[in-house]
């Protein structure tokens, strides 16, 4: 499994001070770069964790000996079920809110994984599974998404890609992802596949119909509204607001998960996930 640790490294650097940090800042500077394009589009350099107990824990996970076990068992399962695209898998430690797993295409492309927000292997491995899934989904070569032949000639920057990109297609990627990690750890609940305590998803459930509605109006819409009222959960409230009502945390993943259900039970996870949506 190609890794790239870059916790131990920025914790030698931030231990050694002066002007060791510019240099790691350099050194690794197009990858920050990808990263803080996603990560904090709104900052001119990535935040990455100063010296403290966050950093500790980082650093930990980054040399726990069942983390990356793990990490390396769920990439061969989720390879041997389709999601094979080659990448190279970044621990990174990212200071502030934020996703805690960015899957980016391109040359070469990351599954990136901020040990800041994550500090267990099991929800490591999900986090690792569903970036394989979204790689395999945008750059597979033999694949139908929109999102294919964009991957291979610029940097990616699904901000920009949102604003000419249906909702349907990040629905689509989103849903089969989790089928994915549904088959690499089928002992996880729904509600832990789809990052939900158990009484949020049971609310989901209760909505599910009135929200499909919603959503249905939206599916062909392209912008970053529609990406970030559904599909990132860390959106404040307001931004999840629509003319009627508020969109719950996780409603897009959920419903993701179960219209596409179907499709992975009748083709399978490696045709789904390169099928158009």
């Amino acid at each position: 499994m190609p890794l790239l640790d870059l916790v131990t490294s920025w914790v030698a650097v931030v231990s050694a001070g002066g002007d060791a940090t510019a240099r790691f800042r350099a050194r690794h500077a197009a990858l920050l770069e990808r990263v803080r394009r996603q990560a904090a589009p709104d900052r001119t350099a990535l935040p990455l964790l100063p010296h403290g107990l966050l950093l500790d824990l980082a650093v930990r996970q980054a040399h726990d000996a069942t983390t990356l076990d793990a990490l390396e068992h769920v990439e061969r399962a989720a390879a041997a079920l389709g999601a094979d695209v080659p990448h190279t898998t970044v621990l990174l430690a990212q200071d502030g809110p934020g996703e805690s797993m960015l899957a980016l295409p391109g040359d070469p492309s990351l599954v990136v994984l901020s040990l800041a927000q994550r500090t267990d292997a099991t929800a490591l491995s999900l986090a690792k599974v569903r970036g394989q899934a979204l790689l395999t989904r945008w750059s597979a070569s033999e694949g139908a998404s929109p999102l294919r032949t964009v991957a291979q000639g610029m940097v990616w920057d699904r901000w920009e890609l949102a604003r000419t990109t249906r909702l349907r297609e990040w629905l689509y990627a989103s849903g089969v992802a989790t089928h994915l990690a549904a088959a690499v750890l089928p002992t996880l609940a729904p509600h832990q596949l789809l990052g939900l305590k158990r009484g949020e998803l049971a609310r989901l459930r209760e909505r599910e119909r009135p929200l499909r509605d919603l959503l249905a109006t939206e599916m062909d819409h392209t912008g970053l509204g529609p990406l970030l009222r559904w599909l990132i959960p860390e959106t404040p409230a307001g931004l999840r607001t629509t003319t009627t009502q508020i969109i719950p945390p996780g409603a897009g993943n959920y419903l993701a998960w179960r219209m596409t259900a179907e499709r992975v039970e009748r083709v399978g996870l490696r045709e789904a996930l390169r099928l158009e949506a």
